[in-house]
């Protein structure tokens, strides 16, 4: 690290901020149940964010330039880059801001059931687990990849922080095949930072079910409205849509209008009311702004906001950090009670994204369960979900089964009503 501050200093760079990026893996590469290879690899990246004070009109401003490299590069090398930096941060005029009070900082690790396991030995576990769910008669798994990965970062700035941490996670994706009788695959990709074996089972056995049910699914949904449940990954996509509003970015350039002590959801919500944590998926941020579990939603009102120093400090925010994961409190009405009315449960989409600029949410229905609330069920697929959570939000209903994911902890499921379906 005293190599590159000594080269900002000679390049004459008195504001910087530097992200030290350290990876190693284990990695895993299958086809059907064959290892194809495996690797080791060892990655260090280094992120220099190079920053110029400027006056203009009377005005205090400041730009931001980033050098990317590792510490290979030569000095000469890294001293171009650097001044190349340097030069262009003069043409990004920015009002002024500062960098956070100096905070320092040992190494923390981030403690879990795998923090202290060969990584080697992570990837064997993990994929010993999806095998043993791979006996289904008609669909099986093509090919699977795995990702074992022990992570240090550490960051320092002209300030005097000085902070790192080394966190421990995994992931993946798999494809899985039902040949008959049509040929259909579905994709399914994966991160845990636990040991989370009985999750990996579980992921492994719906989509094998959903890739044999979308084998022999030729019904398309009415249009219409209907009841429509979300389930897992997709849960994750609808959140996202208060966190990116909650971004004091997205609050700065009025993209959203999101302030402390909204009531988020509106005055006549009729359904359950959000409980939502941010939480600290690692314990300082690229600011080396330590982070730590805090209320974000309670009973529907904001309570804070979230995201980096710049725009925190433009809307008069307290400099917390920017979140990425979240912890939703659990509703009180289970799956099965969920589904026992006329609604459609969609498990897969072709496409499925979430809007944070006007609360949409749309995609194409790969694979869903038409229910008619007296216990019959008919396979469909084909068509799309087209809705507002904006609206949606007033009356939703979410399940007392959680999932546990690398980017949220909450409900499994949820119930939206009275959502529109272009169908046959």
């Amino acid at each position: 690290m005293i190599r590159y501050i000594n080269l900002l200093k000679e390049a004459g760079v008195n504001e910087f901020q530097i992200v030290d990026t350290f990876e190693e893996s284990s990695e895993m590469f299958f086809v059907k149940k064959k290892l194809d290879m495996r690797r080791m690899k060892n990655v260090e990246k280094i992120v220099i964010a190079i920053y110029k004070e400027m006056e203009e009109d009377g005005k205090k401003l400041k730009g931001r330039a980033d050098v990317i490299g590792n510490p290979y590069m030569s000095d000469e090398e890294w001293t171009d880059k650097i001044k190349a930096a340097l030069f262009s941060a003069g043409f990004v005029k920015n009002p002024t801001y500062s960098l956070p009070p100096v905070n320092k900082s040992e190494k923390v690790v981030v403690k879990s059931d795998i923090s202290g396991m060969k990584l080697i030995d992570i990837a064997d576990k993990f994929v010993e687990a999806v095998y043993s769910q791979d006996t289904d008669d008609k669909a099986f798994i093509n090919s699977l990849e795995v990702f074992a990965v022990r992570k240090t970062v550490r960051v320092v700035d002209s300030n005097g922080s000085d902070v790192s941490y080394e966190k421990t996670s995994f992931s993946g994706e798999f494809v899985a095949q039902c040949k008959e009788p049509e040929d259909v695959e579905t994709y399914q990709n994966f991160e845990y930072d636990s040991l989370a074996l009985d999750e990996i089972k579980s992921l492994v056995q719906r989509t094998l079910s959903m890739t044999r049910d979308r084998a022999v699914a030729t019904k398309m949904p009415d249009t219409g409205n209907y009841d429509v449940v979300i389930s897992h990954r997709y849960v994750t996509e609808l959140f996202k849509l208060y966190f990116m509003r909650a971004n004091t970015a997205y609050v700065f350039a009025k993209y959203s209008d999101y302030k402390v002590g909204d009531k988020i959801q509106g005055e006549d919500v009729k359904g359950d009311l959000l409980n939502v944590e941010l939480v600290a998926e690692a314990p300082f941020d690229d600011d080396a702004i330590s982070k730590v579990d805090r209320s974000f939603i309670e009973d529907g009102v904001l309570k804070t906001l979230h995201g980096g120093v710049r725009f925190s400090e433009y809307i008069g925010a307290q400099k917390i950090g920017f979140y990425t994961k979240g912890r939703v409190k659990a509703g009180s009405v289970s799956m099965k009670e969920m589904l026992n009315r006329p609604c459609i449960h969609i498990v897969n989409f072709s496409d499925f994204q979430m809007d944070p600029f006007d609360g949409h949410f749309k995609g194409e229905i790969r694979l869903g369960y038409l229910y008619d609330g007296k216990g019959n069920v008919e396979i469909v697929t084909g068509g799309a979900v087209n809705g507002s959570m904006f609206e949606a939000q007033k009356n939703l209903t979410l399940s007392s089964e959680t999932q546990k994911l690398s980017d949220y902890e909450g409900p499994v499921a949820i119930l939206l009503k009275d959502v529109s379906i272009a169908g046959k």
